[in-house]
């Protein structure tokens, strides 16, 4: 082997290369995102170091390391072995527009897997691979022992990820995630036969200083037409989903619990006949805000766990005909006996076949308030339902409008009187409900427009 010239790169082959030229335009944007720690770099660019040199010798194209992407060849070693170069140093590992046949690649902390948009890039895994087509290093043996290590600052975006499940591979997953502090961005998983997107980890409240890495962040994420849940989020807590799409798979759309408490959905729609779930809440803490679950039969919101939020949301149901039932918001038992109580519900919900909400499993101190349009199927009684079950007693609901059961047409809060001086007459058609206290005895009273004051109850 001749000798290595100096500044000259050497291809992991042990084969140099001369170095490419890096073009103005690049230099600059390189180096802004660098100092800026976003952009080109990702999360955590900016400890990798600054200036061209840096940028350069931490930008993998994969095509170096002999990938085709043609989609018939085996790509798997060149991939993987650009992976591990990037893992001694942290950098991205680019993917140029193409299909990449693979088996199993593992991913290290700080490393960045970029593609070149969703349908320019698309990682397929191979026949009869039968396994997840990306997987965290040391994935399983974490997972099984709840471990609060896992790799961290890493990333995948801009490409889609295909299960290939047709295949021979029924079981196969697009990305196993064990870790935390990463970022999910503009990522499309689809025909897996089992789960799209899993992801776990440990219970850690904290990470020591300096650290600010802990929840992951999810942007733009489409998961659709896997065997399994689309997204099943075990952790880590604390993490943040925006813009997500998950659809037409045969388990949940998005299925959070384990150790994902505290978790925060925003602008997130799960839609498809085949979901029988649109949203699992399995774990507390979960708030999901302006959330669409639209779903043909099966559930729009599960919860099973105490101080969930689904605010400002829209459930849609498709008065599917049966004979599965067809719910908009529904209360299931949770790990322990008192749970789920303490849940917070705000939102729309159209055309739930078999009711609105299901109260069955409600352990109180709740408040549901939802607007229906629920005609029912046309002509079957007792479908279109306001809700079905009993809330607890603490447990505040206001349901209005549009049912197709009037006797349904519920306001049930929970609430106490404090005795107060008798109040001024109401305006015409008004009623006034108020506590007083006379002799000693508190009355429960109701005050008319004509300045009536009717004794309702009394203290013995």
């Amino acid at each position: 082997m001749r000798p290595q010239p100096p500044g000259e790169r050497t291809q992991p082959s042990g084969e140099p290369h001369p170095r490419r030229a890096v073009p103005r335009r690049r230099a600059i944007v390189t180096t802004a995102a660098l100092l800026a720690g976003t952009g080109v770099g990702g999360i955590g660019a900016a400890a990798y170091g600054s200036g061209l040199a840096a940028a350069a010798e931490r930008d993998y194209d994969v095509r170096e390391f002999g990938a085709v992407g043609d989609g018939s060849t085996d790509d798997t070693h060149s991939l993987q072995r650009a992976l591990d170069a990037a893992r001694a140093t942290g950098g991205i590992v680019f993917l140029p527009p193409g299909v990449y046949l693979t088996r199993q690649l593992t991913l290290y902390s700080r490393v960045h897997l970029r593609g070149s948009g969703g349908d320019a890039t698309i990682l397929r895994l191979a026949p009869d691979s039968n396994t997840a087509v990306v997987e965290s290093d040391g994935f399983a043996a974490q997972s099984r022992a709840g471990s609060d290590a896992g790799i961290t600052m890493f990333s995948v975006r801009d490409l889609t990820v295909d299960g290939n499940q047709g295949e021979g591979n029924p079981v196969s997953c697009g990305l196993r995630l064990y870790g935390y502090g990463y970022e999910l961005t503009d990522l499309t998983v689809f025909n897996c036969g089992a789960d799209g997107v899993v992801s776990g980890w440990g219970t850690a409240g904290h990470l020591p200083a300096p650290s600010h890495q802990m929840e992951s962040r999810v942007t733009g994420l489409r998961t659709h037409d896997n065997g399994g849940h689309g997204v099943n989020f075990a952790g880590p807590h604390d993490s943040m989903f925006l813009n997500c799409l998950s659809f037409q798979n045969a388990g949940t759309g998005f299925h959070l619990d384990g150790n994902s408490y505290g978790t925060l959905m925003v602008n997130c729609h799960a839609w498809g006949v085949r979901q029988n779930v649109s949203f699992e809440l399995a774990a507390s803490g979960i708030g999901c805000v302006n959330c669409y679950a639209d779903l043909d039969g099966g559930v729009g919101v599960r919860i099973s766990r105490n101080d969930c939020r689904w605010l400002a949301g829209y459930v849609q149901g498709a008065n599917h005909p049966g004979p599965a039932t067809e719910i908009g918001i529904q209360f299931v038992p949770g790990a322990v006996a008192a749970e789920p109580a303490c849940v917070t519900v705000d939102t729309l919900i159209r055309n739930c076949a078999t009711a609105a909400v299901d109260f069955g499993a409600d352990r109180g101190l709740s408040s549901v308030r939802a607007t229906l349009s629920q005609p029912g199927v046309a002509g079957v009684a007792g479908t279109g339902l306001g809700w079905i079950g009993r809330p607890a007693p603490d447990t505040q609901v206001e349901i209005t409008h549009g049912l197709g059961h009037p006797k349904n047409l519920v306001v049930r809060p929970a609430f106490d009187l404090r005795a107060e001086p008798t109040p001024p007459a109401p305006h015409d058609s008004q009623v006034r409900v108020f506590a007083r206290e006379v002799d000693g005895r508190t009355q429960l009273c109701a005050r008319f427009a004509n300045g009536e004051v009717r004794v309702l109850a009394a203290d013995t």
